[in-house]
């Protein structure tokens, strides 16, 4: 098996002395890397259809061909079963022209007799994704835009006036496909995928079979050659601005070219910005992105850049979209042309708008999706608010860098327990279920030791959807699934910031104001802290130090003390509920 490591682990690694696990490098953190495939059940127009999918597949594995002369002879297949390549239509240019541009690669009889399901409206971006591994689509963002959401999303553009739409990511064309009343000659796809190329311009003759015309689909990479369209008719399209740009561009790659700043240069920033170049006066975009475009410190400029040059028309979240994906999915749709700043937001079944200018006012430019009945519980908070955690002391768990090798399930001679993010409940710890030899100088990460060896402190799950704070007073050890927070407010104690911050108050606003999977600590040190009556202090600490002794009962009472102080009504505190329940990041 082969295996393959970033080289900053394989620095840790050597540094440590660590031996290579292959079993390790699939899982979490390593998902680049992994090698299972996963079917794109979002791409499915018919469930039905899976079987006849996996054994297409099936039947690509066992012919051993590469992957392009498997999808092509698919795309024949195809042609065929329309009557395109072998019979009423056959002599069509633009067919003969597409065969006579591939014919250089095999034909797989097999694949061409195959047989196909039936109302799959993007069977060859189907199968095509279908056939990657789990890292490979990671790397390359190959997660095409489901056929019903590209449909919806394009049933706002108008065609009638001969506008055009281009898709600088287009795969296998599913914005393209879905652009009603356009005629081919309106639409434009790049890629710098070849294969996808090929299927865009496959299901563009295929979608458009009673008119013959070329379709207007380039390999080319659109951040790094943003003239390309000069090669096509240079003295027609010598600047070519578009009216419509909609795709999903790739997530996660660092790009450095000279057509964005660096501080940009994650893949889908630098493909928003140069589209928004590329847009005419009056243009409209439409980006799918991830939810961290919304509230993440990085993106705060292009926040900013949006908010300042631009009108941002509407913001709808997407849970779940993608297979194989955990992060919620944004489509963003952005006006070249400054309007009324009212931002539509939609969220499952709530529908509100927004002022830009609120999200110019936040702090980095946060696009926080909170209606007018939100803000009012907010503004409870926030009323009260006179301190924050911004002068208490933050620390990350132990990074062993190997926990195979440096984690124990029983106790050793020199070894105590150390607690994982696993343990961490609701004010209180579970008893630890792994061992450590204390060493500091064997581990990758670690923190000042006085930390760990506080008198009191607090500590939290990192990565979660909830505020999920304990309290230790053992002097105990953590692993970096646990951060640490020693609490450093004015007129509260220890335990009383423990029930504030376990408390359904402010776990809404934390999902409100962040909808972030990681506790951040920057995010923490935003949330208003009040200033409490001695008789208050007592109060809540009492509260706190009788759950952590095992008094679940008055967890209840717990929250009630909270509502009561900031005074929230018996509906708002319903409505908080719900929203925890539902676990919605607006």
């Amino acid at each position: 098996m082969e295996v393959i490591i970033s080289k900053a682990t394989q620095k840790n690694w050597a540094r440590l002395n660590v031996s290579c696990h292959p079993e390790r490098l699939t899982k979490r953190a390593n998902k680049t890397n992994s090698r299972k495939k996963i079917l794109p059940l979002e791409y499915f127009s018919d469930a039905n259809n899976l079987p006849i999918i996996n054994a297409l597949l099936d039947e690509i594995n066992c012919c051993g061909a590469d992957i392009f002369s498997a999808m092509y002879s698919i795309v024949l297949n195809c042609f065929n079963c329309i009557g395109i390549a072998d019979g009423t239509k056959a002599d069509k240019k633009n067919v003969q022209d597409f065969i006579s541009e591939y014919s250089c690669h095999t034909l797989i009889k097999s694949l061409i007799s195959s047989k196909l399901p039936i109302n799959e409206t993007d069977l060859l971006g189907l199968i095509y994704q279908s056939t990657y591994m789990e890292g490979d689509k990671n790397k390359q963002g190959l997660y095409y835009t489901p056929m019903w959401l590209s449909k919806q999303l394009s049933e706002r553009l108008s065609f009638l006036k001969g506008e055009t739409l281009l898709d600088p990511c287009c795969g296998s064309g599913s914005f393209l496909l879905n652009a009603q009343g356009a005629t081919p000659t309106q639409l434009y796809g790049v890629d710098c995928d070849p294969i996808a190329v090929m299927l865009c311009k496959a299901n563009l003759i295929m979608r458009y079979q009673e008119i013959e015309f070329t379709p207007q689909v380039y390999l080319t990479d659109y951040l790094t050659e943003p003239g390309f369209f000069d090669a096509v008719d240079e003295l027609e399209i010598k600047s070519r601005k578009f009216d419509y740009i909609a795709t999903n561009p790739p997530w996660g790659a660092i790009i450095k070219n000279n057509l964005v700043k660096e501080s940009m240069g994650e893949s889908f920033s630098c493909f928003l910005f140069t589209a928004l170049d590329s847009l005419t006066d009056n243009g409209l975009l439409i980006f799918l992105l991830p939810e961290s475009l919304l509230n993440v410190k990085t993106h705060s400029y292009l926040r900013s850049k949006l908010l300042c040059d631009y009108s941002v028309k509407q913001i709808e979240l997407f849970p779940n979209l993608f297979s194989g994906v955990t992060s919620k999915v944004v489509s963003l749709t952005v006006s070249k042309k400054h309007t009324d700043g009212v931002i539509n937001v939609c969220d499952g079944k709530r529908t509100f708008t927004v002022n830009s200018d609120v999200y110019k006012q936040n702090a980095h430019h946060v696009f926080s999706l909170i209606d007018s009945y939100d803000r009012d519980i907010l503004n409870s908070l926030y009323f009260k608010g006179q301190f924050t955690l911004s002068d208490s002391i933050f620390a990350l768990g132990i990074v062993t860098g190997n926990n195979a090798e440096k984690l124990f399930d029983a106790p050793l001679e020199n070894s105590e327990p150390i607690y994982t993010g696993k343990e961490i409940k609701a004010f209180k710890l579970m008893s630890p279920q792994k061992h450590i030899v204390y060493d500091r100088s064997q581990f990758q990460q670690i923190a000042k030791d006085e930390i760990y060896r506080a008198k009191e402190k607090l500590v939290y799950k990192f990565i979660s959807s909830k505020l999920v704070f304990a309290y230790d007073d053992s002097g105990s050890l953590f692993l970096n699934s646990a951060n640490i927070l020693i609490p450093d407010v004015p007129f509260m104690s220890v335990q009383s910031v423990l029930l504030l911050l376990n408390s359904e108050l402010f776990q809404f606003a934390y999902l409100k104001k962040f909808g972030e999977i990681k506790i951040l600590k920057g995010n923490l040190c935003e949330l208003p802290l009040p200033k409490l009556l001695s008789e208050e202090n007592s109060e809540w600490s009492a509260i706190s130090n009788s759950i952590i002794k095992g008094n679940d009962c008055i967890m209840n009472e717990a929250q009630e003390v909270i509502y009561q102080y900031y005074s929230i009504s018996q509906k708002q505190a319903n409505y908080i509920k719900e929203a925890l329940k539902n676990g919605k990041s607006a």
